[in-house]
């Protein structure tokens, strides 16, 4: 039974890995707001959200020390005024606070306690997802070389993740 039992657990691995190199559907990014240094006094998120792009169904993830600093959602004056009275929500958790970019807006940050005037806001332009690019027309009937290089190379990849987990991993 638990050679069985190993067979079937292997088998579905292979299968999820499979169909997880397979998929072609686009995924929600996480932005972590302003990158590496986080969510502190004295960075310059206007150039961190210039370099980025957000879409509806993105997160922002804010890092921060929870004992000095906190996450609010504000309107656009409110943002241009470090105004932290009659914000729109408390993102603020625990420090490592997320929030889903649900709708296609401008979307306003503040940490409140006089922290926004020491550069800690955000403004993230959020926009809706962009359609699948058309594919390429079949002459023919048949598939183009690209076309055909790209399955087979994503077969690949799905038989080298099967292979892992099948032989290295059990």
């Amino acid at each position: 039974m638990g050679a069985e039992r190993r067979f079937f657990v292997k088998f579905e691995l292979m299968l999820m890995a499979i169909l997880m190199v397979s998929m072609e559907s686009s995924m929600a990014a996480l932005h972590r707001v302003g990158g590496k240094l986080g969510w502190n006094p004295n960075v310059n998120y206007s150039e961190w959200s210039d370099h980025e792009r957000f879409y509806v169904g993105d997160w922002l993830l804010f890092n921060f020390d929870k004992r000095y600093f906190n996450v609010l959602e504000v309107n656009e004056t409110s943002y241009d005024n470090c105004n932290d009275q009659g914000f729109v929500k408390n993102i603020t958790r625990g420090g490592r606070d997320v929030v889903e970019l649900t709708q296609a807006r401008p979307y306003y940050f503040l940490s409140s306690g006089g922290y926004c005037y020491h550069g800690m806001k955000v403004a993230v332009n959020v926009e809706m997802l962009p359609p699948a690019p058309e594919p390429a027309p079949v002459k023919n009937g048949s598939l183009t070389s690209d076309a055909v290089s790209l399955k087979i190379f994503r077969y690949m990849i799905s038989f080298a993740v099967a292979y892992y987990y099948l032989v290295l991993l059990f």
